[in-house]
């Protein structure tokens, strides 16, 4: 349920009022991939979304996801933001609960012209298979022209992740994401994804 779609760390900016917005994503890794979009809509304030996760092998089936985020400092119109979000996932395959997390997001820009702004993330996640624990992640964002971004960013939960790609902007309401991610742990595994993200008009 995580409200950063492609990207790890979140951040403090929630859809605008009387908008929706569309976050997808393709992931490649061993031993498979997965699909993920995760439509959003600002309502009142807050935004409401509902995603889904397809896995294209067999251990684990589709997962839904659903997230509320609340921003209590807007980022959009100033230099510095912080929100709050909650989200719980529902394991499709099995029919059963699939677990929780709970996270406080901020950023802020370092300088007037937005061209490199920071995020950083304090929360907490208990997936039904495995203990709770602390996530933390910080991340960055460098315009490099009118249209290129590079990303980067590094994740911990039960395992530590790191990920940085570059962000193209398509017009002013939709981007593509290209990133390269690794994570380490019990489990080490790379990976690379593609992100579209489009933001709609009601």
């Amino acid at each position: 349920a995580r409200a950063g779609a492609s990207l790890y760390v979140d951040d403090a900016a929630v859809t605008s009022r009387g908008h929706c917005q569309v976050e997808s994503w393709m992931r490649g890794y061993a031993p498979g991939n997965e699909f993920s979009s995760t439509p959003a809509c600002n309502i009142r304030g807050t935004e409401f979304g509902v995603g889904v996760s397809a896995y294209a092998h067999a251990a684990r089936g589709s997962i839904v996801n659903l997230g509320v985020k609340r921003a209590f400092h807007d980022f959009d119109t100033q230099r510095w933001g912080i929100a709050a979000s909650i989200g719980a996932s529902w394991d499709s395959g099995r029919s059963r609960f699939d677990g929780w997390n709970a996270n406080i997001p901020a950023s802020i820009a370092l300088d007037g012209e937005r061209n490199t702004v920071v995020h950083a993330n304090l929360g907490w996640s208990k997936p039904r298979h495995a203990r709770g624990c602390v996530t933390r992640g910080i991340g960055i964002e460098q315009r490099l022209d009118a249209r290129w971004t590079l990303l980067g960013e590094a994740y911990a939960d039960h395992a530590t992740i790191t990920q940085i790609g570059l962000r193209r902007a398509i017009g002013d309401n939709a981007s593509l994401d290209l990133l390269s991610g690794h994570q380490n742990g019990t489990t080490p595994s790379s990976w690379l994804t593609l992100g579209f993200n489009i933001v709609l008009s009601n």
